[in-house]
C-alpha cells in the first residue's frame, strides 16, 4: 500500500467536537496517507514513505462539498438568461436527455474540472433530464469523475407528472390540445424507474471508490404518489439520499395550498420522502411549521445561495433552521460557477441583510461547517469525508499561505470565506491521489476536453432556438400563472422589502429584465 507522507503543514482538522461546532483551530502537523485514507495526523512523524511533501507555510483542509448541483445544464446554459424565475426560466431548458452521451460526459467533465481546481472533492450532481434520467446519460456522467478522479454522489432524477399539473393555475391558461401534448409525453412507470435504479445501483455504487448513488424525486408536486412511496422504501432499503427540490419559489409555497391542502413539505411527509436521509435543495419559502417537520425528521437543507438570487426565488430562512438543528449544506445548482468559493462568501454575507441582530449572523466557522461536514452529511459520507483525521479518507486541499489572500495571516477560516477565491490552492487531492498541481489538473487534458465540447456546442445552439421557438408560446401562458400567484398571500416573506414598493400585487416581472438571452 502506497504511504504518503504531508510534512510541516497548517492543518484545519474540521473535526467534529461534542457541541456539534467542527475544530478549526490551525495545528502544525504532518498528514500520512496509507492507500486512499489518512492513517496518521499528529506532529514529526517520522515514519517511511514513498513520497514526501514538504508544506511548509502551506494550509491543509479538506476539500469542499458542493452538495446540490447539475453538470450539463448548468453547462450548457451557463450565463444564459438573467432576471428570470425559475418557472420561466425552465421554459427554456431544451430537454437534454437527447444530447449524445459524449456531450454529457463533457459537460460534467468541464463542470468538474471548475470545481475541483478550486478545492470542491465532492459534489451531488442531480443528473437533470426531463421527464426522467436515461440510464446512458446517468453512465457517461459517472464515467467522467472516474476519469478525473472526482468523487460524486449522482442521481437518477425523476418527474412523472406533466407540466400543467405541477405549477397552480397553469392549466386555467392552456387550451385542450396543449394539455393533451404535456400528457402524452414520455414518463417512466413507477415499476421501470425502479428497475432502472436497481441496475445503475448494481453497475455504479462504490464504482471506483468514488461513485454513490441517490434517488432524486424532482419535487414532491412533480411525482405520483406512488412513485414517492417506491423511492422510500428504495432508499430504505439501500440506506442512499433522498435528493429533491422544496419550496424553491414562492410559486411553489401556494402549490402546497392550491393542490393538495398542505404544504409541499407536509405532502412530501406524508408520502414518505422526508426522513434522515433527505436533502432538501433551497428551502427558501419554508414556514416556521415546515422548519419543525424538517427538524423532526433530521432532513438536510442546500443552501443554494447565489442561484437563489439568480433567479429571483428570495432568502432561505437558514437562521432558522441552524437554530432548530437542521443539517444545512451548500450548492453552486450549476448556476453560472461550480467554484463553490462564490457560494461560501454570499452565504456569509446574505444572512446579514434581514435584521439587525448582528450576534445571531452565522461565522465563517459555521459556512465552513455547512460546506465540509454538512455536505457530507447530505451525501451520507460524513463518516467517511469533510475532516483530517485517522480513518477519513484523503480528500484535502493545499493552499500557499504566502500569497495575496492569506496576507496578513490573521484568522485563517474568516480569510477562507471571505478572501480566497481558490487562486491560492497550490493542490488537491481525492482517495490519496494528486488531482490538481499549481492550477493544473493531472488526470485529463483540459485543453482537449474545452476544445471538443466548443465544437458539439455549435450542434446544440441550433437544437437549444428550435426549442426556444415552441416555448415562445408558453410564455405569456406562465406569466399569466405567474402574477396571479403574486396575488396570494402568504403567511411568510422571503424577500428584502425594507425599500421601495415590492408589495406582492404590485411586483410584475418587466418584459425587458425576462426578454431571453438568444
Amino acid at each position: 500500500m502506497l504511504r504518503k507522507l504531508i510534512c510541516n503543514a497548517t492543518v484545519l482538522p474540521f473535526t467534529q467536537q461534542a457541541d456539534g461546532s467542527l475544530d478549526l483551530s490551525p495545528q502544525s502537523v504532518d498528514v500520512l496517507m496509507e492507500g486512499d485514507r489518512i492513517s496518521q495526523v499528529a506532529p514529526n512523524l517520522e515514519i517511511a514513505a514513498d513520497q514526501v511533501v514538504d508544506a511548509t507555510n502551506l494550509l491543509l483542509t479538506p476539500g469542499f462539498v458542493d452538495a446540490h448541483t447539475h453538470t450539463t445544464v448548468g453547462i450548457l446554459e451557463k450565463c444564459g438568461y438573467e432576471a428570470l424565475p425559475l418557472e420561466q426560466w425552465m421554459l427554456y431548458l431544451p430537454p437534454n436527455e437527447k444530447l449524445s452521451s459524449r456531450v454529457h460526459y463533457l459537460c460534467t467533465m468541464v463542470a468538474a474540472l471548475e470545481a475541483v481546481k478550486n478545492g470542491t472533492t465532492t459534489m451531488q450532481d442531480d443528473i437533470y433530464a426531463l421527464p426522467y434520467t436515461p440510464p446512458e446519460m446517468f453512465e457517461a456522467v459517472a464515467r467522467a469523475y472516474v476519469d478525473l478522479g472526482v468523487r460524486a454522489s449522482l442521481s437518477l432524477h425523476a418527474i412523472n407528472k406533466p407540466l400543467h399539473e405541477t405549477v397552480p393555475y397553469l392549466t386555467d391558461q392552456l387550451k385542450d390540445e396543449q394539455k393533451q401534448s404535456f400528457i402524452a409525453a414520455s414518463f417512466c412507470t413507477p415499476a421501470e424507474w425502479e428497475a432502472i435504479f436497481r441496475q445503475l445501483y448494481r453497475d455504479w455504487q462504490g464504482q471506483a471508490n468514488l461513485i454513490t448513488t441517490m434517488l432524486a424525486p424532482s419535487a414532491s408536486q412533480r411525482v405520483t404518489p406512488e412513485l414517492m412511496y417506491r423511492i422510500a422504501a428504495l432508499s430504505e432499503e439501500f440506506n442512499v439520499p433522498i435528493h429533491t427540490h422544496l419550496l424553491e419559489t414562492r410559486m411553489q409555497a401556494v402549490t402546497g395550498s392550491e393542490f393538495f391542502g398542505e404544504s409541499v413539505i407536509a405532502y412530501a411527509k406524508r408520502h414518505g420522502i422526508l426522513t434522515h436521509r433527505t436533502t432538501i435543495a433551497h428551502g427558501v419559502w419554508l414556514s416556521q411549521a415546515d422548519i419543525d417537520l424538517v427538524a423532526d425528521a433530521g432532513a438536510t437543507v442546500v443552501h443554494n445561495v447565489v442561484s437563489n438570487h439568480r433567479l429571483c426565488s428570495g432568502i432561505a430562512p437558514i437562521r432558522e433552521l441552524v437554530s432548530r438543528g437542521v443539517n444545512v449544506a451548500l450548492g453552486t445548482d450549476g448556476m453560472d460557477s461550480f467554484n463553490l468559493f462564490d457560494v461560501i462568501k454570499m452565504a456569509g454575507l446574505v444572512h446579514s441583510t434581514v435584521d439587525e441582530k448582528h450576534e445571531s449572523y452565522p461565522r465563517a466557522v459555521d459556512i465552513l461547517k455547512w460546506a465540509t461536514y454538512g455536505g457530507a452529511r447530505s451525501t451520507l459520507l460524513q463518516n467517511q469525508v469533510g475532516a483530517i483525521a485517522p480513518g477519513m479518507k484523503a480528500d484535502f486541499v493545499l493552499y500557499d499561505l504566502n500569497s495575496l489572500s492569506f496576507t496578513p495571516r490573521n484568522q485563517l477560516p474568516i480569510h477562507l470565506v471571505y478572501s480566497e477565491r481558490g487562486r491560492s490552492i497550490r493542490q488537491v487531492y481525492v482517495n490519496g491521489q494528486l488531482i490538481v498541481k499549481n492550477g493544473q489538473v493531472l488526470t485529463v487534458n483540459e485543453s482537449d476536453l474545452l476544445a471538443e465540447l466548443s465544437e458539439h456546442l455549435k450542434e446544440y445552439y441550433a437544437y437549444r432556438e428550435q426549442w426556444h421557438q415552441q416555448s415562445k408560446a408558453l410564455r405569456p401562458l406562465m406569466d399569466a400563472a405567474f402574477q396571479k400567484m403574486l396575488t396570494q398571500p402568504l403567511p411568510i416573506q422571503r424577500f428584502n422589502v425594507a425599500y421601495g414598493d415590492h408589495s406582492h400585487a404590485s411586483m410584475r416581472v418587466s418584459e425587458e429584465a425576462l426578454q431571453m438571452s438568444s
